[in-house]
């Protein structure tokens, strides 16, 4: 596809498969959480603009064919409809996708399997088309459930399963036996993953692109435009394709120094130039950012609440004074939950957004009330990132700070090396 884009040149290009059914099967249960059911939703849609048109006449014999079944407790399931005369597009799809609401309930997975066959593909299947689904859940289901239905979808052999666990909001590992139960006890067709941002990784939505429409079913590329123009900068600009509202929370203690301090503003700044920033504050996609620096208890510098506005950012880096204190990062953690992304009705996060804290910080700071911040953290389903520098750094509080995840820590030598191409350009690909 990559190959065939080049050839397209500047033009986008349109990808036909032939005749493909594809049913995607989301988990929209409590564990979940609304941040992670919305990546699920943006993954079905990333992932369906890669495959080209969809059939403009759902009873067509040819084209492809997209249903969605989100699944809480049993009752609760509600579907888009592969034969559904009204989505006859990808704008009429994606409108639908979007409109999906987080049910918020139990999780009776193995029941959902059975509903979605029996009320998607069994009477609406094409005689010619490949039949894909798509499992997205965290494995585990209501021991009140019907485990024999984990695999009803494999009694059918026109129909390739695909399972996708993913660790839910309270940091648990998917059940593994019953991924392979779903997916028909093929190791090929399993993805493990441990957080939901993975789903719209650019590398996962290609290999779910050559996983739904392999070359051998491909019937063509046609270059959109023969006229074209080259995308435009924000087009191809990262965090465009869903809401991403980003917390740096800086370490202002004595031990960070002026000269890492003007490194730490003028990669926050790069940052800004770098991301898609909303068009507006009622902008529900792009990114919005904040900037907090903290010392000892009590002691928190706000540099700029969340903002789309690059003149708001850069005023913010410039007047921020370096604190030179000392350092207490779960009084800080407690403060930008309760003030900068706000409680109740005074909320100031986008609904549906994905919340990221970016920590830059070397660990040495007193870990009083920081367990209770991580889990505070983890109720308001806030994705973690951690920038450390340095030979004399705390990798246990770094750990805690990165909710166990070690691939969310960011090392370099020195604070100036996340400036340089390669660490930057993996910071802003990991927190998009």
């Amino acid at each position: 596809m990559t190959y065939i884009r080049e050839t397209c040149g500047c033009c986008d290009c349109e990808k036909h498969c032939g005749a493909l059914d594809i049913v995607f099967i989301l988990d929209s249960s409590e564990s979940v959480g609304l941040t992670n059911f919305t990546l699920e939703k943006y993954f079905v849609i990333n992932t369906i603009n890669r495959l080209g048109s969809m059939a403009s006449d759902p009873t067509s014999s040819t084209g492809t064919r997209v249903g969605v079944v989100q699944y809480s407790h049993n009752g609760t399931f509600e579907a888009i409809r592969l034969d559904d005369a009204n989505i006859n597009s990808m704008s009429t799809f994606k409108a639908a996708v979007k409109n999906l609401q987080w049910i918020a309930g139990g999780t009776f997975t193995p029941t959902a399997l059975k509903f979605a066959y029996d009320n998607l593909i069994r009477d609406s299947k094409r005689a010619r088309a490949q039949v894909s689904v798509i499992v997205v859940t965290d494995g585990r289901f209501d021991p009140r459930d019907d485990d024999t239905r984990l695999r009803y979808l494999c009694d059918d052999p026109k129909v390739v399963v695909n399972a996708i666990g993913v660790g839910d909001m309270f940091d648990k590992r998917h059940d593994s036996e019953t991924l392979a139960s779903i997916a028909c006890n093929d190791k090929n067709r399993i993805t493990e993953m441990k957080r939901y941002t993975d789903l719209v990784a650019e590398n996962f939505i290609e290999k779910m692109e050559t996983v739904l429409c392999p070359g051998e079913i491909i019937l063509s590329f046609i270059c959109i435009s023969l006229t074209c123009f080259c995308r435009s900068k924000e087009y191809v600009a990262p965090c465009v394709g869903r809401p991403v509202d980003l917390v740096f929370l800086l370490d202002g203690s004595e031990r960070l120094g002026m000269d890492n301090f003007q490194h730490v503003l003028e990669f926050v700044q790069k940052v800004a130039d770098r991301l898609a920033m909303a068009k507006s504050k009622n902008d529900q996609m792009r990114s919005r950012l904040a900037l907090i620096e903290f010392g000892k208890e009590n002691e928190n510098r706000v540099a700029f609440n969340l903002t789309h506005n690059r003149e708001v950012v850069a005023a913010g880096i410039t007047a921020l004074p370096y604190l030179d204190s000392s350092s207490v990062v779960g009084a800080a953690i407690t403060y930008s939950i309760d003030h900068i992304l706000g409680k109740g009705r005074g909320r100031k996060t986008r609904r549906g957004a994905e919340i990221s804290f970016a920590f830059i910080t070397d660990g040495i700071t007193d870990t009083r009330s920081l367990d209770e911040a991580v889990s505070a953290m983890r109720r308001e389903q806030i994705i973690s990132t951690v920038i450390a520098t340095g030979s004399d750094i705390d990798n246990d509080v770094l750990k805690r700070l990165a909710m166990n995840d070690q691939e969310a820590i960011f090392k370099g030598e020195k604070l100036s090396d996340m400036l340089q191409p390669s660490l930057f350009e993996r910071f802003i690909q990991w927190v998009c």
